[in-house]
């Protein structure tokens, strides 16, 4: 897959499973639905050419990552778009699905939901780790740089929103500066503090052992820090 020719693609179906979209660049972990692009079960998304595509298309997909990689996985998406480009999201929500548990007290009613929030758990890749709600999903698309463009309510219990992203948060690995500005620079710009000690020593301490920028700035732009500071400016 070292030649496949990223060029010829402007949209990504993320996730796609057995529904394959026309003008798509179809892609899965799970190598039985024949995707245009078999990434590996990490999700790794490193072959991929970065701020390249108009549009990324993740049905159904976010509640399949553990829940601590959520945010991890929407600022990579955020790395593959354009700036202006579309993602579009649909996951479980939780809030609605409470509602429908607590509105049908039969067994086979509750049974069915909590296989919605949980999935089927028939084989390795339907498992369900993680599930949002509107205000922890918009907080979330938020911290990864996209604004929420429209929203709407699937089937009564699922989250679909459609963004567009608005800022960068890899922008800063175009700087060229010593390493100790550029992760003051990234508190500055993903927490709007600077740095303090800890950060300097375990980060610093990242970067003099060979990781790269990349990876060090996308796990400080993942951290809970981030979804808190973004949450606070949104009011919520």
């Amino acid at each position: 897959m070292n030649d496949f020719d990223f060029s010829i693609y402007k949209k990504i179906n993320y996730g796609c499973g057995y529904e394959k979209l026309a003008g798509y660049l179809n892609v899965d972990v799970d190598a039985a639905c024949q995707p245009d692009f078999l990434i590996p079960p990490s999700g790794d998304l490193t072959a991929f050419p970065k701020h390249q595509f108009s549009e990324v298309y993740a049905k159904d997909v976010l509640e399949h990552i553990p829940r601590a990689k959520s945010l991890e996985a929407l600022l990579e998406f955020a790395s593959l778009l354009d700036n202006g480009g579309k993602l579009v999201v649909q996951t479980t929500s939780i809030t609605e699905v409470a509602k429908k548990l607590a509105d049908n007290p039969s067994f086979a009613a509750q049974y069915g939901w909590t296989i919605c929030l949980f999935g089927n758990q028939a084989h390795a890749g339907d498992f369900h780790f993680t599930a949002f709600t509107d205000v922890s999903l918009t907080v979330y698309v938020a911290a990864a740089g996209f604004e929420v463009i429209n929203k709407q309510l699937a089937d009564e219990w699922i989250l679909r929103f459609e963004c567009r992203k608005i800022e960068g948060w890899d922008d800063l690995l175009n700087n060229s500066m010593s390493d100790q500005a550029f992760l003051a620079s990234a508190y500055e710009q993903l927490f709007s503090r600077p740095i303090d000690y800890i950060g300097q020593i375990h980060f610093g301490g990242r970067l003099n052992a060979g990781a790269t920028r990349r990876d060090v700035l996308r796990d400080i732009a993942s951290s809970p820090e981030r979804l808190y500071v973004t949450a606070a400016k949104l009011g919520l």
